[in-house]
């Protein structure tokens, strides 16, 4: 394990908190290969059923390091690549994972939150894309992922214009699942990962597994509704199923 990312488990939920306050958690080579790595054991670890991401300090992630500007200038790209590697090793994240903003966030802290299945934010957090101001333009698919998850017009404005945008207004875009006072987001975030893992793991995963490819493979609602077909024709009457079944029923009866 790094220094630059912690791991703390509760229960059955896994906070990994990007740990590099002084450079505002900006990615770097070394923290992002951190991050990955983190991830990776999380997924493969049988006693953790879900995963949340935060920041220490008051940003959730600052974007690249500069430095990374500079090697990729001085023709070092392939020094960077591990930075590359962070929205996909999210999405590769069987279990559910949610990010928790409890500060703002910027450049690629912004493009990797569609990787995420839900983002709570505190309600002072802003999201920022500067690319454009900064001759660049977007990156981690986000010309795929941000129109999809909050419309076309809302991304072109975010990355034209360049400004901040703040939790409300996130929050009403779709950008933010919900929004939380900062002196109780950790708390909120924790209820809700808890409530999470206590689901029937088996069908947590498979749920995961078709959401993501109903947004990523299936070309038609008639192939999305045949995958979830395929699922459920092995989940009816699994032993999970049953005994969620039988607790909800017994429940009832109280």
């Amino acid at each position: 394990m790094s220094e630059l990312v912690l791991e703390n488990d509760e229960g059955a939920v896994r906070t990994l908190t990007l740990n590099r306050p002084q450079k505002k958690n900006a990615l770097d080579p070394a923290l992002s290969r951190a991050f990955t790595e983190a991830l990776a054991r999380a997924d493969a670890d049988e006693a953790v059923k879900v995963v949340v991401v935060t920041g220490a300090g008051d940003v959730f992630c600052g974007g690249a390091d500069v430095g990374t500007f500079l090697a990729i200038a001085a023709g070092q790209a392939e020094s960077v690549l591990p930075i590359k590697e962070v929205p996909g090793a999210i999405r590769a994240v069987r279990k559910p994972i949610l990010a928790s903003l409890q500060g703002r966030t910027v450049g690629m802290g912004v493009t990797m939150l569609p990787a995420f299945d839900a983002v709570y934010a505190a309600d002072h957090a802003t999201f920022m894309i500067p690319f454009v101001r900064l001759g660049l333009v977007q990156e981690f698919g986000s010309s795929w992922a941000m129109p999809r998850l909050i419309g076309r017009q809302r991304f072109a404005e975010m990355l034209l214009r360049g400004n901040a945008v703040d939790a409300q207004t996130a929050l009403v875009w779709g950008l933010a699942t919900r929004v939380f006072p900062a002196a109780t987001l950790a708390a909120e975030v924790a209820a809700i990962a808890a409530e999470i893992a206590a689901a029937p793991f088996g069908a947590l995963l498979e749920a995961k597994r078709l959401l993501r490819a109903g947004e990523e493979e299936h070309p038609s609602l008639q192939a999305a509704e045949n995958a979830e077909d395929a699922v459920l024709a092995v989940r009816y009457g699994s032993a999970e199923n049953l005994a969620a079944v039988q607790a909800f029923l017994a429940s009832r009866r109280r």
